[in-house]
């Protein structure tokens, strides 16, 4: 109960579509400081097209898989995972 349901399903929805034209679990593959790199530019960018108020996707939902694509291979850079 502590978290937005509204969101989650927005960010799952971006995961399935990804899942479908990239291959199920195809970002979890991501383990170089040049892939860590692009989640980082990547999650940037999408935060400010949600700032500037851009509907084109959804931007809000980039952000948080971006990030926590970065923390995945930031954990797998530092021997964590």
């Amino acid at each position: 109960d502590l978290l937005d349901r509204a969101m989650l399903k927005r960010w799952a929805g971006l995961m399935a579509r990804g899942a479908e034209k990239y291959g199920e679990n195809n970002w979890k593959k991501a383990s170089t400081e040049e892939e860590l790199r692009r989640f980082e530019a990547s999650a940037v960018r999408h935060l400010f097209q949600w700032l500037d108020g851009e509907i084109d996707e959804d931007h809000a939902a980039a952000v948080m898989f971006n990030i926590a694509g970065a923390e995945m291979v930031k954990e797998k850079l530092n021997g964590s995972m």
